[in-house]
Formats: structure tokens, sequence, C-alpha cells
């Protein structure tokens, strides 16, 4: 059964979504399955859940598997999203689609081994701690006990009781995705997610989202570097992305110049947008907590004298040269057609809107500050 084009969602009757664009002539394929579970839906008792879920579906996909798929296969857990994805040659895309769905679905093993696997754990949240502590204290300042502001880097603390608890419950039709762009056949990737429907329809409930700050807040660290958190509604996120590329772009932005100018000169500028429990997250962030000052007088600028014709030009045309590289990406579709990312602007904001929209923002900052 072919049940559309391009972009074309097809939905299971228990909820689940696949999501594709097939592009004609392209020998490469990327596929995602999204699994609407992160640390913002984990309880008390399910402390890094998600993250070690990722990890056991991972090692039961076979090696041999992994051969024939050309080995870019990975996964990732975050605040909102739990995650599998590879890039790999478009025929064998069914195939890996139809493994990934059975080690979702798979008994889960033995207590020890999901004990050592969390002991695996240990080294990949070593290396990511030191972020998380940066922004676990700006998300804290802002949004109190709001499950958003939870600590992403968390060592796994349950058993395989709890870990099947977990996926019992939010292992839904309605949680699940699938985003496939490249050389696809879509009713073969249909019929390698047809075993999902087995899955319950149920719908658990979401966290509210969190209310949006109405002034600054500030807070200190005892570590080189700061850091500054401006959220943002979804209705600004297409202003706010523009407004990332026209301050903080590592070739254009004006932050970055006036950085590298200042008396101390700093080169890197750290800048993300991050989407999550309904709300949008810019984060920016640099090594060193000297030149804070020229960053926020950077920003405060802009807010009272507003963007020239000129910079908006360029913006834009940096903004069409993106979105053709970004055509060519496939692994990098998958995240806006799976919902978990505003697709990329297609009218460019105006000079006063952009003003306005980082006049709010900046109103709401969280500012951590180091050495």
């Amino acid at each position: 059964m072919h049940y559309g084009g391009a972009e074309l969602p097809l939905r299971l009757a228990n909820g689940v979504e696949l999501h594709t664009r097939p592009i004609a002539a392209r020998a490469t394929a990327a596929v995602a399955l999204w699994w609407h579970a992160g640390r913002l839906h984990e309880s008390p008792d399910e402390v890094g859940a998600a993250h070690l879920l990722e990890h056991l579906v991972c090692e039961a996909l076979p090696a041999a598997a992994l051969a024939r798929w050309g080995g870019a296969v990975n996964g990732q857990s975050g605040r909102e999203w739990t995650v599998w994805h590879a890039l790999l040659p478009a025929a064998a895309a069914p195939d890996f689609l139809r493994t990934l769905v059975w080690a979702l679905r798979a008994p889960l093993p033995p207590d020890a081994h999901v004990q050592r696997e969390s002991r695996v754990l240990a080294a990949e949240i070593g290396a990511a701690t030191a972020r998380d502590h940066w922004e676990h204290g700006a998300l804290r300042a802002c949004f109190g006990a709001h499950p958003l502001a939870r600590p992403l880097a968390v060592l796994p603390d349950l058993d395989l009781a709890g870990l099947t608890a977990f996926r019992a419950r939010l292992l839904t039709g309605p949680r699940l995705r699938v985003t496939a762009a490249g050389g696809l056949d879509p009713d073969a990737l249909a019929a390698a997610i047809r075993p999902l429907e087995e899955l319950p329809a149920s719908r658990a409930a979401e966290p509210a989202a969190p209310a949006l700050p109405i002034q600054p807040c500030y807070q200190r660290r005892s570590a080189a570097g700061a850091l500054w958190l401006l959220p943002f509604a979804l209705t600004e996120a297409a202003a706010v992305a523009e407004l990332a590329l026209l301050l903080a772009d590592p070739l254009v932005g004006e932050l970055p110049r006036q950085l590298r100018n200042a008396a101390e000169p700093l080169y890197g500028l750290h800048c993300e947008l991050e989407f999550c429990a309904g709300i949008g997250l810019w984060w920016l962030r640099i090594d060193a907590g000297r030149v804070a000052a020229v960053l926020e007088a950077g920003i405060e600028q802009r807010i009272a004298t507003g963007f020239t014709a000129a910079e908006l030009a360029r913006v834009r045309a940096l903004r069409h040269a993106r979105q053709i590289l970004e055509g060519e990406d496939l692994l990098g579709q998958l995240e806006v057609l799976a919902g978990a990312r505003p697709a990329p602007p297609t009218r460019s904001a105006s000079a006063a809107t952009l003003a306005r929209v980082l006049a709010t923002c900046w109103q709401r900052r969280c500012r951590v500050l180091g050495d």
C-alpha cells in the first residue's frame, strides 16, 4: 500500500508515525527512530532510565548487521527525546529499521548485564559533567523544580525491574516517530515498522510547559567561563534563529568579532538553540568569565541601536546558503521531520521584530558567571 509522497506521514492505528522525505537518485539514506522519553519523563526512582535503555538497544543490534549498514549507527538520549539513527546505503534502510524495531521491543537482558552497562555509562557521563553543571544551574534558576531543570549527566540508579517498568509505561504508539530521508522506498519502511502497531495506544501525561522568566537572574560558579540562558517562546523561534546568526555565528556574527578585539582577546563563543518542554532555550557560552562584560555590552548595544540593512542582507544570504547545504545533510533533516525542532524560517523577520525579540529574551536571561 503506497501511502503518499514526500513528507506525508503514515500513522499506524496506535499512533506511531512515519515521516519520509524521498530524494530521487540518492544512494544513501538517513533513518531515525524517535522515542518521546527522556530525563523529563523519569520519576525519582527512574533516574537515568532513558539513557540506559538507549545504550541497551544499541547493544542489542547484531554486529553482522552493523557491518552491512556501514557502521554509522548511533543513539542519543536527552531532556525530552531518545533517538537511534543511522546513515547507511539506501537499500539497507528497511533492514536497519526492522532490526531496530526488534531491538527496542526485545526482552531486556539480565540484571547483571544492566548493571554492567550502567558502569559503562560512567565514562560517558564524566565527560559531560562540567557542561551539565553550568546548564543545570541556569535551568534551576529559571524554572525551579520543573522537570526541565533536572541534570542530564546522571548515573542510572535503578535495577531491571525499574527499567522494565519505565519502558512499559512510556513505550507506546503515540510516543514513537520514525523519520527517513534520502533514496527511500517508503512502502518498505512502512512494512518494517508494522510490529510497532502491537504497542499500546495509551498517552502518558506530559509535564506542563514551564512559565518563561520575567526578569534576569544571576549565579556564580567557581570555575572558568560564563554561560547565558535566554529562554524563548516557540512563536519567537524564527526570530531567535536569525538573531543567533546575526550575533553569534563564528564567521559573520558580531559578538565573536567583538570578543576577538577585546582588550583581553577571546576566541570561541559557543551558541546553541535547544527545544524542550514546549519552549526554546538559547545558550551562549564562553570559556573565560573575564570578558563576559564585552558580550553583554555587545548585546545591549544591539538592543539600543537595532540592526542595519546591510547586516540583515548578510544574514539572509547566509541563511539561504545554509538551507541549500542542509538540504544535502540527510541526518540533519530528521530532527525537523520528527517535530523535535521547528523547521528553518522561510521568511526573514524585520529589523524591528529582531530588536524586540532580542530585548525580550535578554530580559529573561540567566547568567552563570565563573572565574
